[in-house]
C-alpha cells in the first residue's frame, strides 16, 4: 500500500479522461502531477501508456509503481512528495558547489541569445554508458549499419522512450548538471524531470528524417513562459550529424509575435515560414540549454554514424 494522497487523484483524473468524462477539479493539477511524477522518477510516456492501455484499478497502478521503482524507492518518493505538498522547505539542499560554474559572459550570452552550450561538466564515460544502453535496447551494432534502423516499440520518430536505468539517472542527477540549471533558474530548489533519450541514424535512400520542423514545446497550462529545455550530446555531433537547431534571441519577441496571430496554431505556422534557425553542433558531453520560447528542432543526420542524445530538464519545487 502506497501512502500518497495524490495517487487516487491521479488515478481518477486519468480514469475520467480515459472514459471521456470531465476530470474532477483539483487546484493546479498539471503542476502537481508534474512534481509527483518527477519525485517518483516516472517518465510521462511510460506512465500514461500503462494507465491508458493496461491499468485496471488503483491497486494495479500501485503494483506497477512498486514493480517499476522498488518498494523502498516508492516509500521515499511518497514521503518526499507529501513533504513538498505540505510546503516543507528543504533548507538542506546543498547539492551545488560554492563556486559558480557559469561565467558572467555565459550569463550575458544566455540573456541575449536564449541558449548556452556548456562543455566538460559530465565525464565522457557516462555518455558512453547511455549510448551503449540505447544500442543494447534497440539491438544496434555500430559496426553493422543495417541494424541502425531496426523497428522498436519505444522508438517514436527520434525519441526512444527509455527512462529507468542507472546510466541515464547518473547524468540526470549529476550535481554539475543540476547546478547549471540552478544558476539559470536562480534557485537550488529543483527536481530533475524524468526525460527520455534520442537516436538519430543517418539518412538513407529508404530511411528519411521527418522531424526537422521548428516548434515550441510550451505547456500554457503552467502559466509560466520561462522554462529551460536541455540535452547532452552522447557522442560528437558535428554540423552534419543532426545537431539541434534553434532561433537565437527569439525569446525577446515571442510574446509580441504571439499577439500578431489569432491563435497558437497560426502563430506556429507563421513562425515556421518566417524564421531561420542556426545549428548548434557539439562534442561528446556538451550540454545545450535553451529557453522554451526559442523555436527549435532536431536536424537530419548526413554523417556516417548515428547521433545519440539524452534530454535534460528540471522543475522548480
Amino acid at each position: 500500500m502506497i501512502n500518497c494522497s495524490f495517487l487516487p487523484v491521479f488515478y481518477q483524473h486519468h480514469l475520467h479522461r480515459k472514459e471521456r468524462k470531465p476530470a474532477p477539479e483539483f487546484d493546479n493539477y498539471s503542476t502537481v502531477e508534474d512534481i509527483w511524477m518527477n519525485l517518483y522518477g516516472l517518465g510521462k510516456f511510460e506512465t500514461y501508456q500503462f494507465v491508458y492501455e493496461k491499468c485496471t484499478s488503483e491497486a494495479h497502478l500501485q503494483e506497477w509503481l512498486i514493480q517499476l521503482k522498488g518498494a523502498a524507492q516508492i516509500t521515499a518518493s511518497a514521503k518526499a512528495f507529501e513533504d513538498w505538498l505540505q510546503g516543507a522547505d528543504n533548507k538542506a539542499d546543498n547539492n551545488h558547489s560554492a563556486s559558480a560554474l557559469l561565467t558572467e559572459a555565459q550569463h550575458q550570452s544566455w540573456q541575449k541569445q536564449g541558449y548556452l552550450k556548456i562543455s566538460d561538466l559530465v565525464a565522457q564515460e557516462l555518455c558512453d554508458a547511455v549510448a551503449e544502453l540505447i544500442c543494447d535496447t534497440m539491438e544496434v551494432d555500430l559496426s553493422r549499419p543495417e541494424t541502425w534502423y531496426n523497428p522498436h516499440a519505444g522508438w517514436h520518430g527520434l525519441m526512444l522512450q527509455l527512462y529507468q536505468h542507472e546510466s541515464i539517472q547518473a547524468i540526470r542527477t549529476h550535481p554539475a548538471v543540476k547546478q547549471v540549471f540552478a544558476e539559470l533558474y536562480g534557485t537550488t530548489h529543483l527536481i530533475a524531470r524524468t526525460e527520455k533519450v534520442s537516436f538519430n541514424p543517418p539518412e538513407t535512400d529508404t530511411w528519411k528524417f521527418a522531424h526537422g520542423k521548428l516548434h515550441w514545446d510550451i505547456d500554457f497550462n503552467t502559466g509560466e513562459l520561462f522554462y529551460i529545455q536541455g540535452l547532452i550530446y552522447l557522442n560528437d555531433v558535428p554540423e552534419n550529424r543532426g545537431p539541434l537547431q534553434l532561433v537565437p534571441g527569439f525569446q525577446h519577441r515571442f510574446e509580441d509575435f504571439m499577439k500578431t496571430w489569432p491563435d497558437f496554431q497560426r502563430a506556429h505556422e507563421e513562425m515556421q515560414r518566417l524564421v531561420n534557425p542556426v545549428p548548434v553542433p557539439g562534442k561528446k558531453g556538451d550540454i545545450v540549454l535553451w529557453q522554451q520560447t526559442l523555436p527549435h528542432a532536431a536536424s537530419a543526420n548526413h554523417s556516417t554514424v548515428p547521433r545519440f542524445v539524452q534530454y535534460l530538464s528540471f522543475s522548480k519545487l
